[in-house]
C-alpha cells in the first residue's frame, strides 16, 4: 500500500530525469512548492523546476478547453473508431505502461517508444547474438578499467562520475587507481571538469570511425593479425596500447550511450563493442554497460517484454503479439499513413511532444506541453515521482526503483486515464467485426 502523506522534507528521493535514477536527492517543500534540491544535477533541477512551474492545465479537444469527463468520452470514441492505432511516446512509469498494454490489447495497437531508434541499436544486437552486461554496483565496486565510448555520456548522465565511475567508496578496487579511457570525438579542452580530474587517457576519433576502432581492438585482443596502421599511426598505436591494457585488466567495463550513435548502421558499433567484451572474457573479466533509461525507455521495454514476451515495436492487431523492429517504427508508421490514430504518452518532459501529423492524435502529456499542431485530444497527466507514486527502471535494468509523491494538485496518473479509457471501451467489446471498433 502507498503512503499518501506528503512530507515537507524528503531524503533519498529517486530522480526520474535520466537512466542513472539517482536515489539520494534531498527535497524540501513549502506549501506545495519546491523550496530546495540537494544532490541533484542541472538536468534534475530543470526537471523539477519545469514540473512545479506548470500546475494547472485543462484537457483540450482541438485546442478548446473541456472537462475531463468530456475528454474521456471523446477519447473513447476516437479509440473505438480506430482500426490500426499506434501507441507511441510511452514515457510513463510501470503502472502506466501496464495500463497502456491492456488498452493496446483491447484496441489492437502497435507499440513503440519515442526513443525506439536508440533502444533498438542495442536490442537488435541482443536479439542476434546476446551480450554480457554489468550493473552500476558492480562497476563501482569491481572495475579497474573503464572505457567510455563516444563523447556524450556525461552530458546525458551528468552524475555518472560520482555515482559510478569514481564513487567515494568502493569494496574491491581503490577508485584512485581505476583507469578511465575515453574513445571518441573528444577534445582535451571539452572534457567535463569532474571527468578531467580523473586524468583519463583520451583516444580521439570521429564518431563514424568507432566501428573500425572497435573492430581493430577486437582483433588485437584476440591476437589476430591486424593492420593497426590503416586507421593512422597515432590512432593505431593508441588502440594497440589500449588492447594491452584491456587484456591486463582484472575487470574492464566498456560503456556507451546508443542515443549518441546516430549514424547509419550504428548497431554495428554496438555489435563490435559487445564482441570485444566477449573476446576479453576468454582470458580475463569484462562487461558492457550500455547507458539508457531516459524518458523511461527501459521501463516501457521491461514491462512490454515481461507481459508480451516481446520487446517494443510489437503489434497486437491480430489478437496475438507480432514483433518487427523494422516495420513497426513509429515514425515510419505515421509517415506512411498506416496508422489511423496516434496515442502519444509523455509524462516526464514538456518538450517531448508528438510530431505534426495528419493522423488524429490523443496526447496524455506533461502539463507544460506546447504544441506546434494542436492534437485532437490533450489530457494533462501527472509526473511520476512528483504528482503520484510509482516505479521505474534505471539504465542497468536490474530492479525497479520507487518514485515518491511531492504534491497533490489533481493531475491524474497515466495509469488512471488509460484504465478509464479501457473500461469505457468494454461495452463495445462484442461489436461485430464489420462495425468500426477498436
Amino acid at each position: 500500500m502507498w503512503n499518501n502523506e506528503i512530507e515537507q522534507m524528503m531524503d533519498a528521493v529517486t530522480c526520474p530525469c535520466c537512466g542513472l535514477s539517482c536515489d539520494d536527492l534531498k527535497i524540501e517543500m513549502s506549501d506545495g512548492q519546491l523550496k530546495s534540491i540537494q544532490n541533484g544535477c542541472h538536468l534534475a533541477r530543470a526537471f523539477y523546476d519545469t514540473a512545479f512551474h506548470h500546475t494547472d492545465q485543462d484537457p483540450m479537444i482541438d485546442g478548446r478547453a473541456t472537462t475531463l469527463e468530456e475528454a474521456l468520452d471523446y477519447g473513447t470514441e476516437l479509440l473505438r473508431q480506430a482500426r490500426s492505432p499506434l501507441f507511441a511516446g510511452l514515457a510513463t512509469d510501470v503502472n502506466g505502461m501496464r495500463g497502456i498494454l491492456a488498452l493496446a490489447d483491447r484496441c489492437g495497437a502497435t507499440l513503440d517508444h519515442l526513443n525506439g531508434d536508440a533502444m533498438f541499436r542495442n536490442l537488435r544486437v541482443v536479439q542476434d547474438n546476446g551480450w554480457f552486461t554489468t550493473t552500476f554496483t558492480e562497476v563501482r565496486n569491481r572495475a579497474d578499467l573503464i572505457l567510455l565510448v563516444g563523447s556524450q555520456c556525461i552530458d546525458r548522465f551528468p552524475r555518472l562520475v560520482e555515482r559510478v565511475l569514481h564513487p567515494e567508496e568502493s569494496l574491491f578496487v581503490e577508485t584512485n587507481q581505476r583507469r578511465i579511457i575515453l574513445l571518441g570525438p573528444w577534445q582535451q579542452d571539452d572534457i567535463p571538469t569532474e571527468l578531467a580530474q580523473l586524468n583519463p587517457t583520451v583516444i580521439a576519433t570521429d564518431i563514424e570511425s568507432l566501428s573500425d576502432a572497435a573492430g581493430l581492438l577486437r582483433g588485437l585482443v584476440a591476437d589476430r593479425p591486424v593492420d593497426s596502421d590503416r586507421l593512422g599511426d597515432d590512432l593505431g598505436n593508441s588502440l594497440t596500447a589500449l588492447a594491452e591494457q584491456l587484456k591486463a585488466a582484472k575487470y574492464s567495463v566498456i560503456s556507451w550511450s546508443a542515443a549518441e550513435l546516430t549514424m547509419a548502421h550504428a548497431e554495428l558499433v554496438v555489435q563490435s563493442l559487445v564482441d570485444l567484451v566477449k573476446a576479453l572474457n576468454a582470458k580475463t573479466r569484462s562487461a558492457a554497460l550500455p547507458l539508457a533509461g531516459t524518458q523511461a525507455d527501459i521501463t516501457a521495454n521491461q514491462v512490454c517484454t515481461w507481459q508480451l514476451g516481446y520487446p517494443l515495436r510489437t503489434r497486437l492487431q491480430r489478437g496475438y503479439p507480432e514483433h518487427d523492429p523494422s516495420l513497426f517504427r513509429w515514425q515510419d508508421l505515421l509517415t506512411s499513413g498506416e496508422s489511423d490514430l496516434l496515442l502519444w504518452v509523455s509524462s516526464f518532459s514538456s518538450l517531448a511532444t508528438p510530431p505534426p501529423t495528419k493522423t488524429p492524435t490523443i496526447v496524455l502529456g506533461h502539463a507544460g506541453m506546447m504544441f506546434e499542431q494542436q492534437p485532437s485530444l490533450y489530457i494533462p497527466v501527472g509526473v511520476p515521482g512528483i504528482d503520484h507514486r510509482g516505479h521505474w527502471y534505471r539504465s542497468d535494468g536490474v530492479c525497479s526503483l520507487p518514485l515518491g509523491k511531492l504534491r497533490d494538485i489533481g493531475l491524474p496518473a497515466v495509469s488512471l486515464i488509460v484504465n478509464q479509457l479501457n473500461e469505457r471501451l468494454l461495452p463495445f467489446a462484442d461489436e461485430p467485426e464489420s462495425a468500426p471498433a477498436c
